[in-house]
């Protein structure tokens, strides 16, 4: 056995995340290229950064969402187990960030549970 590579979230993203024609307009790999300014905010997401608090405040769709799937993906890929989400918008719902965005890419790495039909979701 060897050690998982010390990647950082964008590296990360460009080797292992693809992107659905039903989340994105260029579906396909994801390239941090495309929205450089991202880099910084998921270089301080990533485990080596020293930051234990990260604030980002952005515009709307200006790919935030995308850098947070990634963050995501990341620690899944890496640490697989429970995790939680917090939404400040209170009107935010993390059932429809987990139907219209985690479902579609989650499927496709070919994870399986127990009963081989794919992860389940706790989302009703």
């Amino acid at each position: 056995m060897r050690p998982d590579p010390d990647l950082t979230v964008p590296e990360w993203a460009d080797a292992h995340r693809w992107l659905s024609s039903r989340a994105s307009a260029e579906p396909g790999r994801y390239r941090t290229a495309r929205t450089p300014y991202l880099r910084a905010i998921m270089d301080a997401l990533s485990p080596g950064h020293p930051a234990q608090r990260i604030s980002f405040m952005k515009a709307a769709q200006v790919g935030a969402t995308e850098a947070g799937n990634n963050w995501i993906d990341f620690v899944i890929h890496h640490a697989p187990g429970l995790a939680a989400a917090r939404l400040e918008d209170q009107h935010a719902s993390i059932h429809g960030v987990i139907r219209s965005r985690r479902r579609p890419c989650r499927g496709r790495r070919g994870s399986r549970n127990r009963s081989g039909r794919g992860p389940r979701w706790a989302a009703p």
